[in-house]
């Protein structure tokens, strides 16, 4: 088969991902408004709570459920094609939540929706190439080793924030999300059916450098997002999942994609197009953002008549 519908294909699969991912933290947003609040003083108590609520776990099982359709897009296209792709879901996320949370929408949003969907036609028109750069590579392995700690140190300085602003919380769980995709993208780059094959005894396994690389990301991959997943369920007990969510996802973008350019140096042929396509993604995004929604005005100007009480 062509080259361009392996591309295709790739971009179906990341829009069925990202519609899922998006739809999961709004069914946790409705069990989260009826939960205790979230802290990480009272973690195992917090999680315990979590697990327990079956609206919850049901997001969850719909998020894990996207991961099939994201596991083969990242193997296709890459992270710098997928992620930006994750803009696409927002369109269900706007739409689950009118019915669902019963939070009103601004009008902006509508060309914020219009700006979501032609995003993912001028990404593909940018034609970005697959991952490039092994990961073996001793060039590679420092690129990730510089860009990977100077991201996380700057989501964790803004932990201390979060406590007056907690939309905080969105760009923390953006930058973990983004490392763990990264990471993600390490381990499917190398981790075929062919490797798994090959590995059919113990001494294979450890001899097969390709193999390790992959296991390893898949260990550091999994905690980074299940952390992640936990600083979005804190936050999005504090903000509405329409404006949280935006941000969230603002953040992941840019770690991914800058992830997926510096790291795996994956190539752009049309450059206007891919930049066209990631600047209506983030004018969307940043719509979704920045206007206050009807539902959030009523809920702080009940906070207030509650303070002044």
């Amino acid at each position: 088969m062509s080259a361009n519908f392996y591309k295709i294909a790739g971009i179906v699969l990341a829009l069925l991902a990202m519609s899922l991912f998006s739809l999961a933290p709004v069914l946790q947003k409705s069990a989260l408004d009826r939960l205790p609040p979230l802290s990480f003083s009272n973690l195992w108590k917090s999680l315990g709570s979590l697990l327990k609520n079956r609206r919850w776990m049901l997001g969850l099982s719909v998020g894990c459920l996207g991961l099939i359709p994201y596991v083969a897009a990242l193997r296709l296209v890459g992270i710098a094609v997928v992620e930006p792709l994750y803009g696409f879901g927002f369109i269900m996320l706007m739409t689950v939540s009118r019915f669902l949370l019963h939070e009103r929408l601004h009008p902006a949003a509508k060309l914020a929706m219009a700006l979501l969907i032609l995003m993912p036609v001028l990404i593909a028109m940018g034609d970005v190439s697959g991952v490039q750069y092994d990961i073996t590579q001793h060039s590679t392995q420092i690129s990730l080793g510089i860009f990977v700690p100077t991201i996380l140190l700057t989501g964790g300085i803004l932990v201390f924030f979060t406590k007056k602003h907690p939309l905080c919380w969105a760009m923390i769980s953006g930058v973990l999300f983004g490392i763990g995709a990264i990471f993600a993208q390490m381990a499917i780059t190398f981790l075929t059916l062919d490797e798994l094959r090959s590995a059919n005894s113990f001494h294979a396994l450890i001899r097969n450098e390709d193999l390790l690389f992959s296991l390893a990301a898949v260990l550091i991959a999994i905690p980074l997002n299940a952390f992640a997943d936990y600083c979005m369920q804190v936050g999005l007990q504090q903000k509405t999942a329409s404006r949280f969510m935006p941000i969230a996802q603002t953040v992941n973008n840019a770690v991914a994609v800058a992830g997926g350019i510096i790291i795996f140096g994956q190539r752009v042929t049309h450059w206007h197009f891919y930049i066209a396509g990631i600047v209506m993604g983030l004018a969307g995004l940043f719509l979704l953002a920045t206007f206050k929604h009807r539902s959030e005005k009523k809920s702080d100007f009940e906070d207030r008549v509650i303070a002044a009480q």
